[in-house]
């Protein structure tokens, strides 16, 4: 009997002790840095899916929505070379016009593909490709921000100052 307490003690001591060797993290294989063609063509393949287009319709989409996601990122805002807390008057005017016309060049573009896009998909395929540009279109909609309120002070549901 005392022999068997002993072994268990010893199997128990030896379970604890291995169980940090079990419990370590593997080292994550490292992943490839893609390219912005990479992107655009994988963000091509995952639309082609998501619409379910046959092999006729996925050869004349696959082009057109290239040239749109390009055209998209011809939109984007560049980085400004100072933070707005620094800026004076005339750059903040500067920068409030130049995004202005980003927008609306975004509207222009998004204008000129959806007639593009309505000669080849039906209009529920058109308006799944022009939403998928949202900031976060995998995002379900009620994780989204909107109609949330934010800042420090609105820790609690319906104490928010800002309303």
């Amino acid at each position: 009997m005392k022999n068997v307490k002993v072994w268990l003690a010893i199997l128990a001591l030896t379970t604890v002790c291995s169980g940090n060797i079990w419990s370590q993290n593997r080292p994550k294989a490292p992943r490839k840095a893609m390219s912005p063609e990479q992107r655009i063509e994988m963000r091509v393949e995952r639309m082609q899916r998501h619409l379910m287009l046959d092999d006729k319709t996925a050869a004349q989409f696959a082009p057109v929505y290239k040239e749109y996601l390009q055209a998209l990122e011809d939109c984007k805002p560049q980085k400004p070379e100072t933070k707005p807390a620094a800026m004076d008057d005339k750059q903040i005017e500067e920068h409030l016009t130049a995004q202005f016309e980003r927008q609306q060049k975004l509207l222009d573009t998004r204008k000129e593909y959806y007639n593009k896009f309505k000669k080849m998909l039906t209009m529920r395929q058109v308006q799944m490709v022009l939403q998928s540009d949202r900031p976060h279109p995998m995002m379900p909609k009620n994780k989204q921000m909107k109609d949330k309120p934010q800042g420090p002070c609105c820790l609690q549901q319906n104490a928010c100052v800002f309303d």
